[in-house]
Parts: structure tokens; C-alpha cells; sequence
């Protein structure tokens, strides 16, 4: 009789719990999408601004149901200092981060829960994320922004995305990854031939920027969007990290995470000048490398953010809280829809049929094209 060991015995509860939690998003990403349709497509009736707010705001929740199960359910910790007290919900932000990992984007969610908009945040993601049933579906409709990393491309889009915005009055809260790619093998070894080719200092942490991409979404963002602030993010894994989406599988989920902030107005930044404004972010990651040096040599950091031990409990107790509400609304979903799909006929054949019109429209129209018409 062969006898588990605590090691292995650890091993299948993480892939377990791994599993659950892919499954939990992927499931209830679709669901919304699918069974919620009825409370965001009649907001139409009343005007295209209408449905976009009842969509982003049921696409907001969730956003806090993911941060609740990897907070709450997985105990990862986020750790968010540096110049946190400028974060204004009510801005207009341009946030721009390091890419060390695939699933960086996952985990800033926990800033905007804290201190910004889940509502009006969005992301500058990979084109091939858009077709990923559910949550793709929803980023579309949300107006991610999806690139193709084809500046012929990716510059029509960018335009049509911050003018999307305007005209439906929302000043938007962007997630911009300058470096274009995650800091892996391959994207290394390319970051590593550009600096030898332009004679640039090699970096370990960081990747070099693109910055054609960057100054274009600062230019569109300052003359649609009146950008009021660019953020400067660092995040940094201590212990350990999941460099892909499938890795979430194994349930090796990052145990803690460390965000690292600084602030500037958008007065403090050259963006009237393209050269300088050019300058400014290869400096921005330049500090970045630095301050990962630094940083993974000791793996210390301060959990200063400016705020005083009192106004922080009260910032973690309200966001607990609301990730709480936002567990219980979709775990309730779920039952209810897992229920409807095994006891209802009608139910179970409208979903299938929903699925499959999702996968045409995505693949062949796009939800965001066909939203933008309604």
C-alpha cells in the first residue's frame, strides 16, 4: 500500500486548488457574460453610456471577486508602498509597470481595489487574449486595449480606444506595459541584443522599453482623455511567481507581492516634446532596474504609503468587505446557474447556444465593434 507523502500530499492540494480557481474564473467570466446580458443590454434603451457604466460595473465586481479568492481564499499577500496617497480614483491615469510576468496584470487589481476605479480601469493586453471565452469577451466589450504589437495596426487602435472614451464621457485608468512582452528566455535575449546594438546598459530585471507605443498612448490619452497623471509601478515577487497563465493551474500561486509606486502630474512630464518625453521613460526604467537590484538582494521593503496605521485599517477593512460582497454575489451565481444548466432544458440549450455565438463574434466581428454600434 503505497503511503502519500506530506510533500506530495501538498503538491495535489495546490494542483487541486489550482484547478478550482482557473475553473471558478473561467466559469463565472462566461456565466456573466452570457446569463447577465439581461441587465446590460437593456441599458441601451437609455443610451449607449447606459449599458457601457452597467457593463463596467458588473465587470468591476468581478475584478474584486478574482482579488477576493487569490486574497481571502489564497492568502497572497499584496504589499502596496511608495506614493500611494496621489492615487485619485476620479483621475485620469496612466499606469505603466514592469512586464515580469504573464499574470501581472491579474494582481494590480488589488491596487485598484484599494485605491482607484475597477469601473473605468482598463488594460493594454496581448490581441490573443480577447478571444479567451468569458473574461476575453468581456475585456472586449469593456474596451480593453488589445494589441497586436504591429504599430500599423496598434496605432488605430490605440486612437479609436481613448476617442471611444471621450465620447462616452469616461476618463479611463490605463494599464500600459511599455516593455510589450513578459521578462522571460527569449525576451530577454532580445532586450540583451537592442542595448548591445544601441549601445545601452544591459538589464537582468527589467526589459527595455518600446517607446513608440508609450508616447503615442500619452499623446492620444492628454488630448481625449485630459490625462491628469502617469504611474509609475513597479512589482516585484519576493518568494515566488507564475511566469504563464497555464501555471495557475498548478496552484503555484505567488505567496506574496510587492507593488512599488511614485506619482507624477502630468506637468511633471515632457509630453509636448517626443524625444524628451522618449528620455523620460527609458529613465523611469532605468530606476527600475536599480531599485530590482537592490530589491532582490535583500528582498526587504519599507510598507510605507503614506498613509497613517489608522487610515490604512480602515482602507483594508472596506476593501475586505467588498471583496466579501463580491464572493458571495458569485458564488451565488454560480450555484444558480450550475443549477439551471442541470435542471432545465430551455436554459442549458440557450447557453450552449450563447457560447457558440460568443466564440463567431469574437473570432469574427468583435464584441467591442458590435457594442460600439448598438
Amino acid at each position: 500500500m503505497n503511503i502519500i507523502t506530506m510533500e506530495e500530499w501538498k503538491k495535489y492540494r495546490r494542483l487541486g486548488g489550482g484547478i478550482l480557481f482557473v475553473l471558478t474564473l473561467l466559469f463565472t467570466s462566461l456565466s456573466g457574460f452570457i446569463v447577465l446580458s439581461v441587465l446590460y443590454l437593456p441599458g441601451f434603451l437609455f443610451g449607449h453610456s447606459s449599458a457601457q457604466w452597467i457593463f463596467d460595473t458588473l465587470t468591476s465586481l468581478w475584478f474584486t471577486f478574482a482579488v477576493g479568492i487569490y486574497e481571502l481564499i489564497y492568502g497572497v499577500k499584496i504589499v502596496i508602498q511608495g506614493d500611494v496617497r496621489n492615487l485619485n480614483k476620479n483621475r485620469c491615469t496612466l499606469f505603466i509597470m514592469n512586464h515580469r510576468t504573464r499574470l501581472d496584470w491579474l494582481f494590480f487589481f488589488s491596487i485598484q481595489a484599494r485605491y482607484g476605479s475597477l469601473r473605468r480601469f482598463k488594460i493594454a493586453l496581448k490581441d490573443e487574449i480577447r478571444h479567451l471565452p468569458g473574461a476575453g469577451w468581456a475585456m472586449q466589450t469593456a474596451q480593453f486595449l488589445f494589441l497586436k504589437r504591429k504599430w500599423h495596426i496598434d496605432k488605430n487602435r490605440v486612437e479609436a480606444t481613448l476617442k471611444h472614451f471621450k465620447q462616452n464621457c469616461l476618463p479611463p485608468q490605463l494599464l500600459f506595459f511599455p516593455e510589450g512582452t513578459d521578462l522571460q528566455g527569449i525576451s530577454r535575449q532580445k532586450s540583451k541584443d537592442y542595448a548591445e546594438k544601441n549601445e545601452l546598459d544591459d538589464y537582468h530585471y527589467v526589459l527595455h522599453p518600446r517607446t513608440l507605443g508609450f508616447t503615442s498612448v500619452v499623446t492620444n490619452m492628454k488630448t481625449c482623455n485630459n490625462l491628469d497623471q502617469i504611474v509609475d509601478v513597479t512589482i516585484s515577487y519576493p518568494r515566488t511567481m507564475l511566469q504563464r497563465e497555464t501555471d495557475l493551474v498548478t496552484g503555484n500561486i505567488p505567496r506574496e507581492v510587492v507593488f512599488t509606486l511614485r506619482c507624477y502630474d502630468i506637468d511633471e512630464v515632457p509630453t509636448d516634446n517626443e524625444p524628451k518625453l522618449t528620455r523620460w521613460l527609458e529613465e523611469r526604467w532605468y530606476e527600475k532596474e536599480e531599485f530590482l537590484k537592490c530589491f532582490y538582494s535583500n528582498k526587504q521593503y519599507s510598507n510605507d504609503n503614506g498613509y497613517t496605521k489608522e487610515q490604512n485599517t480602515e482602507i483594508e477593512r472596506d476593501t475586505k468587505l467588498y471583496m466579501i460582497g463580491a464572493i458571495i454575489f458569485w458564488t451565488l451565481f454560480a450555484i444558480i446557474t450550475l443549477y439551471y444548466l442541470s435542471f432545465f432544458y430551455m436554459f442549458r440549450m440557450t447557453y450552449l447556444f450563447g457560447c457558440v455565438i460568443g466564440v463567431f463574434l469574437s473570432t469574427f466581428v468583435g464584441f467591442n465593434n458590435i457594442f460600439n454600434k448598438l
